[in-house]
């Protein structure tokens, strides 16, 4: 009965041998190019960066940690506040967020938690938890579900399903949508006043 126990373990012992075997890679090459991918190649903590473009500044960024990776395209960036510049060198746009992901070879941008968007020109900001950005087709987008909050002078929309085009300077949402607007007594009463004439 030892020797039937003893061939038994054995067996067990190849089986699991052959199996630990089979299960590790030999692709060393493929590993270490899976390493360089998920470690930083820069670290850089309170990071502060701007843009030059013709002499004039056009984009600046602050960060209190920026990871940026093999190849430069992807960068990861925690505490972010950035503003982008019009041609008189004003601010046109600013925003802020806890954690942003950039692939600049694809020109595509995802912002996460306590977003807050603001464009001078147009008078608008924008609040969300979720947004991606996509450099080449102008578009700022949100998961259907995520709720987005849109202020614009006196007038609050809050919905989900967001969707707006830089190139056309539209805006949508695909799910449900309410606001309210804003006014002030004076100009409730001189509606009013307007009404009884």
């Amino acid at each position: 009965m030892n020797v039937n126990r003893k061939r038994k373990s054995h067996v067990v012992a190849i089986v699991a041998l052959t199996l630990f075997v089979q299960s590790c890679s030999l692709k060393y090459a493929e590993a270490a190019h899976n390493v360089e991918a998920t470690v930083p190649e820069f670290v850089f903590d309170n990071a502060d960066f701007i843009r030059y473009e013709n002499n004039k500044q056009k984009f600046s960024l602050f960060s209190y940690k920026l990871e940026q990776y093999k190849g430069g395209n992807e960068t990861y960036a925690s505490g972010v506040t950035f503003a982008t510049y019009d041609e008189a060198g004003e601010i046109e746009t600013e925003g802020s967020c806890e954690l942003l992901s950039s692939n600049a070879r694809e020109k595509k941008y995802s912002l996460y938690d306590k977003i807050e968007l603001a464009n001078h020109p147009q008078n608008v900001i924008i609040k969300a938890n979720e947004l991606r950005w996509n450099g080449r087709s102008e578009q700022i987008t949100s998961r259907r579900s995520d709720t987005i909050t849109i202020k614009k002078d006196n007038m609050t929309i809050i919905g989900s399903g967001f969707s707006a085009s830089g190139v056309s300077n539209s805006f949508a949402f695909t799910g449900a949508v309410s606001g309210f607007m804003e006014t002030t007594d004076d100009a409730a009463q001189e509606e009013l006043i307007d009404d009884n004439d």
